[in-house]
């Protein structure tokens, strides 16, 4: 069976046509992993087409509806802080400091990358030339500032565990405060380390805040009873007191007839991520590409992203005209107050990407190359340099 997902319903993000977005003038990649278009060609023909025909992704300066926002490198955040951090006072003073030997970075990143190489002989020529490095002045600095935010959070960090007890444990009241600084970005960092989000809210004229939904954090393959009550039907908080969630069971037998044609529809083949911390007790968001199904809302017009319309979702897969992975679910989302999204951007936390719609679309399940790296890349510019050396840190790729 055909998937509802054609090339000529695709139209770029709205976030695309923005006057904020940066200068698109730079080389980007084609293609940033074969592997990755494979999977998506088994897992969804017409979407890999629009995918290996057109997919793009570019900077954009302030986060949209229907465009990406990614969790940068703590390295990131501090060198793009705001001036006012402590860390970022600090990482400025190191880099001019004669403390910090720039030419054993370049020299130690040559090499990393020779190592990467040699590692990935066996794959595509395609996939070897994405990873070998043309060393040039972008790839220096962003090497000189990122190695020179490494050494000095290698070098805070043992300061702050230096204060442990016996147990091991940190209490915050005997940090200063700039180390505190420090702890806090550390741990929200570890929280939402190389998070991609879809923005499905903005607040605007002053009215309410922002929501994304975290795209790359899958929860589930397949469907189990209590899986399919989540999704389906949300979960009961204990009490007031207590913020443990129990899967609902059926009240009736319209719940009941429903839960049995969803798990028809999706037992076998499902695909669950936690899309964020927020309303995680509600049912699952559902997100897709199809224009036509009914009960379907187009987050924001232009996108060909669509929220809703799982009923006829269901009825589609059954009668065999949809695949169960043109769907992805989504349990919880992020939100923000009036203007927080905004100032995480400002401080370095996210990085707004302009994209096409089948990064979004996607699915997140075992890829070859993980999704944040993917987009970063296609991106191209300093953000391609940011991945690689993110990817250095890393042996199970």
């Amino acid at each position: 069976p055909s998937t509802a997902i054609t090339s000529e319903e695709s139209s770029p993000s709205s976030s695309s046509s923005s006057s904020t977005t940066t200068s698109s003038t730079k080389e980007r990649p084609k293609s940033v992993s074969k592997q990755n278009e494979q999977l998506l060609s088994a897992q969804n023909s017409a979407l890999a087409e629009e995918y290996i025909n057109g997919v793009w992704a570019h900077e954009s300066s302030i986060p949209e509806v229907g465009g990406l926002v990614c969790r940068m490198p703590l390295e990131s955040e501090i060198y793009r802080g705001s001036p006012d951090s402590f860390m970022y006072q600090k990482l400025q003073t190191f880099l001019d400091s004669d403390d910090y030997d720039r030419t054993e970075d370049v020299t130690s990143r040559q090499q990393q990358q020779q190592g990467r190489s040699s590692r990935t002989s066996s794959s595509s020529s395609s996939s070897t030339t994405s990873q070998s490095m043309s060393f040039s002045a972008l790839a220096a600095k962003t090497v000189f500032w990122y190695r020179g935010a490494e050494k000095l959070l290698k070098k805070e960090m043992v300061k702050i565990m230096s204060t442990a007890n016996a147990n091991g444990r940190i209490d915050p009241s005997d940090l200063d405060e700039e180390s505190l600084e420090l702890l806090q970005l550390y741990m929200d960092h570890q929280s939402t380390w190389q998070e991609v989000c879809l923005v499905t809210e903005m607040s605007n004229e002053g009215k309410g805040g922002s929501k994304t939904i975290t795209i790359n954090r899958p929860m589930a393959f397949k469907l189990s009873k209590s899986m399919a009550r989540l999704v389906l039907m949300g979960a009961i908080q204990a009490s007031e007191n207590d913020s443990t969630n129990f899967v609902r069971k059926e009240r009736d037998g319209g719940e009941t007839q429903n839960l049995v044609k969803f798990l028809g529809a999706f037992e076998n083949q499902c695909a669950v991520y936690v899309g964020g911390p927020d309303d995680m007790d509600k049912p699952a968001v559902l997100v897709h590409g199809i224009a036509d199904l009914p009960g379907a809302v187009e987050i924001s017009r232009g996108t060909g992203i669509y929220q809703g319309g799982l009923d006829a979702a269901i009825d589609g897969v059954l009668s065999g005209k949809y695949k169960p992975l043109d769907f992805r679910f989504f349990v919880g989302h992020t939100r923000y107050a009036k203007g927080q999204l905004e100032d995480a951007v400002t401080k370095g936390k996210y990085q707004p990407i302009a994209c096409s719609r089948p990064l979004v679309l996607k699915q997140c399940i075992q890829l070859p190359k993980p999704l944040w790296h993917e987009v970063l890349e296609f991106c191209g510019g300093e953000l391609k340099e940011i991945s690689k050396l993110e990817l250095t840190k890393r042996e199970d790729l």
